[in-house]
């Protein structure tokens, strides 16, 4: 039986797009396409969706509203955040969203998802699918605060995330520093631990940046990052044996 998919975005040509992708997965049937909140939350009583794709930012209800007021059906279907803002990542985690993909998508983040979703289908069923890889849950780009612009920014160009005087910056491997959004709790909620190390109470690394590793004082290690600027990190020493799980030495 195929997913039955509801799409919530107030952008017509976005449903459309992500109607196509949806039905090219095999998966996937799309029972319906609102484009506002109030429709959406009427639309689920009547076609009972196993997922709504929701855009965040709309007239009227936002997306985070309809996803609130969901999670207090009997059977809620599984929401997935659709949005061309990050910063609303960590809202839409505590609304207990299955998946949030950064605009624009392609049909390998969709694939993910479905993929995610049949795990979920499966899992309540007893049954669990074969041969199907797991998908990430993390994001795989930020917005963050440029000159004058939101800016878009892949986490493999992430080379270290630090707090300084009460705020917390986002640096990249070309030495670009951006002002961040969240707390280093956060984006280490939100980011891939495989891929992005918490080594100090006011640093998380991007471990495919490490180039050096150097005994510090007092048990810790003193780690240094490649990029056009290298950067030398400190890990606390209660992080300290965490460290061996990235690096084998």
């Amino acid at each position: 039986m195929k997913l039955k998919v509801l799409i919530v975005d107030d952008e017509e040509i976005m449903c459309r797009e992500l109607k196509y992708l949806l039905e090219e997965q095999g998966a996937a049937e799309v029972v319906g396409v609102c484009y506002n909140g109030e429709d959406a939350l009427a639309m689920v009583g009547s076609v009972k969706p196993d997922a709504v794709f929701l855009d965040v930012r709309m007239p009227g209800l936002s997306g985070l509203e309809v996803a609130r007021r969901l999670s207090s059906l009997k059977d809620p279907p599984h929401v997935v955040f659709i949005t061309a803002f990050s910063e609303f990542a960590v809202e839409a985690f505590e609304v207990n969203a299955l998946h949030y993909i950064l605009k624009p998508f392609d049909e390998q983040d969709i694939e993910k998802v479905i993929e995610r979703l049949m795990r979920r289908r499966h899992a309540a069923s007893g049954v669990e699918p074969e041969m199907l890889p797991k998908a990430p849950q993390h994001l795989r780009k930020l917005c963050v605060e440029g000159r004058d612009r939101l800016e878009v920014i892949d986490v493999e160009r992430i080379q270290v995330i630090f707090a300084k005087n009460r705020m917390v910056y986002i640096q990249t491997v070309d030495g670009t520093k951006y002002a961040a959004k969240h707390t280093l709790q956060e984006y280490e909620e939100i980011l891939d631990s495989r891929q992005f190390f918490r080594c100090h109470r006011n640093y998380i690394v991007n471990v495919d940046r490490i180039k050096q590793l150097a005994t510090w004082f007092h048990r810790g290690y003193m780690l240094t990052l490649e990029g056009k600027e290298e950067v030398e990190v400190p890990v606390g020493r209660i992080y300290a044996k965490k460290l061996k799980e990235y690096i084998q030495f």
